[in-house]
C-alpha cells in the first residue's frame, strides 16, 4: 500500500470516530435495544477499507454498553458488540461519511442474512 493511500486510509478512520454517531441510521437502531444504551467506543479495520472511484466503504465494530431498569434499585448494564459498516466519498481530498450501520439481529436471536447457510 502506497503512503497515499495508507494516508487517506487513515484519514477516513479518524473521520468515521470524529462522526456523530447519532446522526446515523446506526443510532437508531443501536438505541432500541435499551433503556439507556451508550456507544463505548467503534472499531474500524484501515486495512479492509475498499474503494470504488471516490466512494469507500468498509466494516466496524460497535461495542456499546445496554442500561435496564435505570429508574430501579437494581439496574442492569450489559457490554455487547455489533458488526456494521460505514460508507463515504472523498471530497477534495477528505472523507465524508455519508452513513453508518449497523446489525443487531444477532440481539433479537435472528440470523442475519449474510450468515444463513445455503444448503
Amino acid at each position: 500500500m502506497d503512503d497515499k493511500n495508507r494516508m487517506l486510509r487513515r484519514k477516513i478512520v479518524v473521520a468515521v470516530q470524529a462522526t456523530d454517531y447519532q446522526d446515523t441510521q446506526a443510532w437508531s437502531d443501536l438505541d432500541l435495544l435499551s433503556t439507556s444504551t451508550q456507544i463505548d467506543t467503534v472499531e474500524t479495520f484501515e486495512n479492509e477499507i475498499r474503494f470504488e472511484g471516490d466512494q469507500f466503504q468498509g466494516p466496524l465494530t460497535w461495542y456499546v454498553v445496554l442500561r435496564y431498569g435505570m429508574n430501579t434499585d437494581d439496574p442492569l448494564e450489559t457490554s455487547e458488540s455489533f458488526p456494521g459498516t460505514f460508507h463515504g466519498r472523498v471530497v477534495d481530498s477528505e472523507p465524508v461519511i455519508d452513513d453508518m450501520t449497523v446489525d443487531t439481529s444477532s440481539f433479537h436471536g435472528e440470523i442475519a442474512d449474510h450468515d444463513a447457510s445455503d444448503f
